[in-house]
């Protein structure tokens, strides 16, 4: 399983370019679902997924992406909006209602009464990045996800992320826009970029 991992973090190279023929939904829906098995802090699980499967939606999206990036855009065999829950203490209180069933009575208590308590005690700085860093993670289990199914992926950051987004997709303001990704078929395979070697990056003490 290790190396199978090693194999696909070495395969895995951002690819910008894409044949344009469509993945079907419901393979977008299980590489998502794959994805979201992802960790996150408090097991709070804020990501909210869009597939824009819409032309007229994915055309509209165009009017918020940055340069080149359009064309990404324009060519994907999927595209997909995350975002982000800024309403952490209803999204704990969510886990609880639909989890309770297998959750012990610990479990609920966190995510019914201390999680929101904490939640409403964070500012909007420490709110910020507690989203951030958990989008991430679940970003790049959908990098993986999507290179083992045999499809090629980029992340897209030029983007306005701004409630335009929201209004475009019909997304709920509650919610965040954070990146695009952009998946499909591909002649190509991206290209291995450079890496710093460990003497740069591991201090043991």
């Amino acid at each position: 399983i290790f190396m199978d991992f090693v194999k696909i973090n070495k395969e895995r190279h951002a690819v910008k370019t894409f044949d344009g023929k469509k993945i079907p939904t419901v393979d977008v829906k299980q590489i998502i679902s794959a994805a979201s098995l992802a960790p996150s802090a408090h097991n709070i699980q804020p990501w909210h997924f869009v597939i824009v499967e819409s032309e007229q939606k994915r055309q509209e999206l165009l009017s918020v992406v940055h340069g080149k990036n359009g064309q990404q855009v324009k060519e994907a065999g999927a595209v997909i909006a995350i975002f982000s829950d800024t309403n952490l203490s209803e999204r704990s209180s969510e886990i609880a209602r639909t989890g309770a069933g297998e959750m012990d009575s610990e479990q609920l208590q966190r995510f019914n009464s201390r999680y929101p308590q904490m939640f409403e005690n964070m500012d909007e700085m420490m709110e910020a990045s507690y989203l951030s860093l958990n989008i991430g993670f679940v970003t790049m289990n959908l990098m993986y996800v999507i290179k083992n199914r045999g499809y090629e992926g980029n992340i897209i950051l030029g983007f306005e992320r701004t409630e335009r987004v929201n209004e475009i997709l019909e997304v709920d303001k509650r919610y965040r826009p954070e990146l695009l990704v952009v998946l499909g078929s591909s002649e190509v395979k991206g290209q291995a970029s450079y890496r710093l070697p460990q003497q740069n990056i591991i201090e043991i003490r």
